[in-house]
């Protein structure tokens, strides 16, 4: 056996060779001129098809590879530039009329490595994030595994295996799920610290639970729950039947801290939760149907082998995206390799972690699998019915069958090394050498099954191709009012890519205002508004977060300030930009306010609220509209006389909106069901609306508690004292 500092080079030598290969591996995005984004696709979109020259891309289209240009690149970007200005992005004024930015918990505004975005260009920024949470994710569950008694080689085994596995390589495209799943083994290193009486544990537990929850994809940070959770639970058992102390309280604090931690992102998350469509939702038959029609199915499981067995979006012959099944959701590939080790260990390992790690990764692929568990946590879990497919579930599968192929492999390589002692207890060093021999082999195939396929798959674009300037966007940057870019609906497929006029969250990239976006958590009384100028459902048939806006000559669109409408030009191409002359302003003064709070009238020639007329419309007193921030918006310029004037505002009603008019704070209300108005007295001259919502001080507010309980379980640990050993495996 090694000495201990023997043992701690080799832990340095092996942390450091699995960041260098994380680093190596989005070397193209670090030191190159890459970014990590199927931003090719934009070549068949308009303006860039018709106005620039981007390179066209063969790989086949897929609407979850898409993301990365039309939803992650944008939000990034915004919170980026707020962070630069010296504030917060808690609203988002450039989709939809503006949304709560911050409330969508994708936007991960509080999550610490973001804002690392703030210092760099965001688009080899993305490619940094990424290439830091691979060595992360690798990195601790090397640590986890050395800490449950695994070598050096199959611990660095068990962190390939999970970290270029199918699950982190494939949804690197929507990076808040790679973000939220790296924590994972911290979480369960953390658990085994605790038990370990170990005064670290706390803390590193703590901060990975909260970690999780503010890397913004909340389906993911449950699944990372309730794995540790489930581990913490069994470790408990195990140590109360052999008289040991359970760890109990450690382990609630812990818990406790992690959650109070995440407050700032979770609570205004929970509150868009019941203010949009989805939150409304409820279990249903029909929403368990409709899951279980997409879970890998029985003759299906081949593709945990054989990734590539139904075709691979990188040779364009992905053939299951036909029926509504993205590559990325039925990948749980870890490499033949490691299967073959975890299902060795079956015969040679005797542990209870991988008896834990096998049932584990056997319960979560019967979820994948549409099995009886599948339809428990469906009914059981508040909020699944909310969220993705069944198949997420292989994040943490993949964790779990990669931390059983590296105790597999130690058990494998021990027996080998127990057959080679001589009858006299006498270790032979040919035994050692067959073990080292068979860790190392497998290593070195496993890298060889998973990097080629990896890196084959990965999506890249050059920076400078993202979102490319041109002169239909440089017009639309200039329109006075809302624009409008006009996409047919039924353009939107799981087939091909749209022939589309900008992708719908373009508006956040080039910095005008749009009456259109793309987000899967909206406010509702937007979607009522919209469906209602559009005469019906607002969102294609493929994707009911975005919404394609195309009723032009709804007088509805007046009242949201829609004044340039860009289209397709259907003579060979091009982009028609026209401008409409009748949008209302973006603020104005309205005589007898108490009209515009009634709702919007439902006859079409109408396009203001109660009974006003387009006469009505003609009276509203221009205010000078200027924003200060994406969540503060100054007025100025009122015009009060007459009776019961009113400040409209034309951006989207949500709880949070405040209204200061000189010296006092005043209530703002929802005007037409949808939009900002506050009451004026005779007088006033100007107002400022600032978006300051409870949720989000209240969860600033906890969050500090917890740093503040945090640090001080940190303080404690200054010292190195241990509590009283807990037992081991």
């Amino acid at each position: 056996m090694s000495s201990p500092p023997a043992r701690n080079r080799l832990t340095i030598a092996a942390i450091a060779g699995l960041t260098l290969l994380c680093a190596g591996f989005w070397a193209d995005c670090l030191f190159g001129p890459s970014t990590p984004m199927a931003a090719r696709f934009q070549a068949r979109m308009e303006p860039w098809l018709s106005e620039a020259d981007l390179p066209d891309t063969d790989r086949q289209w897929t609407p979850l590879l898409w993301d990365s240009v039309a939803q992650f690149y944008p939000w990034r970007l915004l919170a980026a530039r707020a962070w630069r200005s010296g504030e917060m992005a808690l609203w988002n004024p450039h989709q939809f009329c503006g949304y709560p930015f911050v409330a969508n918990g994708q936007s991960a505004l509080f999550y610490p490595p973001n804002w690392l975005l703030a210092l760099v260009d965001v688009r080899w920024g993305m490619g940094l994030l990424l290439a830091l949470h691979f060595a992360a994710a690798a990195v601790l569950t090397f640590l986890f595994c050395r800490r449950i008694g695994l070598d050096h080689l199959p611990a660095c085994l068990s962190a390939v295996a999970f970290t270029f596995g199918g699950f982190m390589v494939t949804w690197c495209e929507l990076p808040t799920l790679v973000n939220a799943l790296t924590w994972l083994p911290g979480a369960l290193l953390g658990i085994a610290l605790v038990f370990e009486g170990d005064r670290r544990g706390v803390p590193v537990l703590a901060a990975a639970i909260a970690l999780a929850l503010l890397a913004g994809h909340f389906q993911i940070s449950a699944y990372v729950c309730l794995a540790a959770l489930l581990y913490a639970a069994c470790r408990a058992l195990w140590e109360a039947v052999n008289r040991r102390p359970a760890r109990l309280p450690a382990l609630l604090l812990a818990f406790s801290l992690g959650g109070l931690l995440s407050g700032a992102q979770v609570l205004p998350t929970l509150e868009l939760g019941e203010n949009s469509s989805r939150g409304s939702r409820r279990p249903t038959e029909a929403g368990l149907q409709f899951h279980l029609a997409r879970v890998i199915q029985p003759e299906e499981a081949v593709i945990l082998l054989r990734p590539d067995a139904y075709g691979n979006p990188s040779r364009g012959d992905h053939i299951l995206v036909r029926y509504g099944l993205p590559y990325a959701e039925h990948c749980g590939f870890v490499g033949i390799v490691t299967v073959v080790l975890a299902l060795g260990g079956l015969f040679f390992a005797r542990t209870r972690h991988y008896a834990f790690f096998m049932v584990l990764a056997a319960a979560t692929l019967s979820v994948a699998m549409g099995g009886p568990l599948a339809r428990a946590m469906y009914w059981g879990i508040p909020g699944l019915a909310l969220a993705g497919s069944f198949t997420r579930v292989l994040s943490v599968y993949t964790f779990a069958l990669a931390v059983a192929a590296g105790l597999g492999l130690q058990a494998i390589s021990a027996s080998l090394r127990a057959r080679a002692e001589g009858e006299s207890g006498r270790r032979e060093r040919s035994g050692y050498r067959a073990g080292a021999v068979l860790c190392a082999v497998s290593l070195c195939v496993l890298l060889v099954e998973l990097l080629p396929w990896a890196y084959d798959y990965l999506p890249k674009a050059r920076r400078e191709h993202v979102y490319a300037p041109t002169p239909t966007t440089d017009r639309l940057t200039r329109a006075p009012g809302r624009v409008l870019a006009v996409t047919p609906r039924r353009a939107w497929s799981m087939l091909h890519a749209p022939h589309a006029l900008l992708p719908p969250n373009a508006a956040t990239v080039y910095g005008y205002d749009s009456i259109s976006g793309y987000d899967s958590l909206l406010p509702e009384a937007y979607r009522r508004f919209v469906a209602q100028a559009e005469g019906g459902e607002p969102s294609p048939a493929v994707n009911g977060n975005m919404l394609l806006l195309m009723g032009v000559d709804s007088p509805l669109y007046e009242l949201a300030g829609l004044s340039v409408v860009a289209t397709m030009d259907p003579q060979g191409g091009g982009v028609t930009v026209a401008e409409r002359g009748q949008a209302l302003p973006r603020a104005f003064v309205a005589p007898d306010g108490p009209r515009w709070e009634a709702a919007v009238a439902d006859e079409p020639e109408c396009a203001v609220p109660g009974p006003a007329t387009r006469d009505t419309v003609r009276d509203v007193r221009p205010a000078h509209y200027r924003r200060e921030g994406p969540s503060t918006i100054l007025v100025e310029d009122l015009d009060t006389h007459g009776p019961a004037p009113w400040l409209i505002v034309t951006e989207t009603s949500y709880p949070g909106w405040n209204a200061y008019v000189g010296e006092q704070r005043r209530e703002v209300v929802c005007v037409a069901r949808t939009f900002c108005g506050v009451p004026l007295s005779e007088g006033d001259a100007r107002a400022r609306l600032v978006f300051e919502p409870f949720s989000v001080r209240l969860g600033v507010f906890l969050t500090l508690v917890a740093l503040g309980a945090l640090a001080g379980c940190c303080a404690a640990t200054w010292p190195g004292r241990r509590l009283p050993p807990g037992g081991s495996d």
